[in-house]
C-alpha cells in the first residue's frame, strides 16, 4: 500500500514522513484559504529536502492556468493535485508540462458524484476520493461513505484511486480492506494541530497501512 502525508509545512516533518516510509509527501500552495498554505518560497525549500525516490506533490485549489502554471514551473513537482479543475486546464498542464502527474481530486457526496468522479479518470493519472468541505474541496479531516468510495474504485479500475478524509492511525487498516485503493492520503489524523506533525502518528499510521490487509 501507498501512502503520502500531505499538508507538511515543516522540515523535520517531511524527514519523518520519509524516514518512516512514506512514498509520497504532499505540500499546499496556491490556497489562500487553507491554513496549510505555503508560499512558493517555502513549498521549494521544503520539496528540495524530499529525496529523489520519493514523489514530491503540490497540492491546490487554484484553478486559473496563470497560477497552477506557475506552481509548476516553480516548484517542479512530481505530481500536482487539483481540487478544482477544468478540462481545459488539464490539456494546458499536459502540453507545458508533460512530466508532471495529474492527481484530480473530486468530492464523495453521493452516487450523482460517483458518476461524475468516474468520468474523472478519462483525464487524470489517478483520482484522489475525498470528502467536500463546505467550499467543494477537501482537507476536512471528515471519513466520507466508504461503500461509495468502493463502488468507485470498480468503476474506474485499473486507474489508480487515492482514498483520503478523515483517514487515522486507527481507522486506515479498516479502510484499506474495504476500499482497496491504490494508495492513502492523510493529513488531519497526523497532526498535533494545524500545520505541526505528530512524528509518532505519522509512524503508526504508515505501519498500519502498510500491514497485511489481504
Amino acid at each position: 500500500m501507498r501512502v503520502k502525508i500531505c499538508g507538511i509545512m515543516r522540515a523535520q516533518d517531511v524527514k519523518v514522513a520519509v524516514d518512516s516510509g512514506a512514498d509520497a509527501v504532499g505540500f499546499v500552495v496556491g490556497n489562500p484559504i487553507s491554513p496549510r498554505n505555503l508560499a512558493l518560497t517555502k513549498a521549494r525549500r521544503l520539496m528540495k529536502a524530499v529525496p529523489i525516490f520519493t514523489t514530491r506533490v503540490a497540492v491546490t485549489s487554484a484553478n486559473d492556468s496563470k497560477s497552477v502554471l506557475k506552481i509548476c514551473s516553480k516548484l517542479k513537482p512530481a505530481a500536482i493535485q487539483l481540487h478544482q479543475h477544468r478540462r481545459e486546464l488539464v490539456r494546458l498542464i499536459r502540453k507545458r508540462h508533460p512530466e508532471t502527474s495529474l492527481i484530480l481530486a473530486t468530492a464523495i457526496r453521493n452516487h450523482v458524484s460517483v458518476a461524475r468522479a468516474s468520468r474523472t479518470s478519462a483525464y487524470s493519472d489517478a483520482i484522489l476520493a475525498d470528502t467536500p468541505s463546505m467550499a467543494g474541496i477537501g482537507g476536512t479531516g471528515r471519513v466520507h461513505n466508504w461503500v461509495l468510495t468502493a463502488a468507485l474504485r470498480d468503476r474506474v479500475y485499473p486507474h489508480p484511486l487515492i482514498l483520503a478524509g478523515g483517514l487515522t492511525p486507527r481507522n486506515v487498516f479498516q479502510a484499506i480492506r474495504m476500499v482497496k485503493p491504490f494508495a492513502v492520503d492523510v493529513s488531519t489524523g497526523v497532526e498535533k494541530k494545524i500545520g505541526i506533525k505528530d512524528h509518532v502518528k505519522i509512524m503508526e499510521f504508515i505501519k498500519n497501512a502498510k500491514g497485511d490487509v489481504n
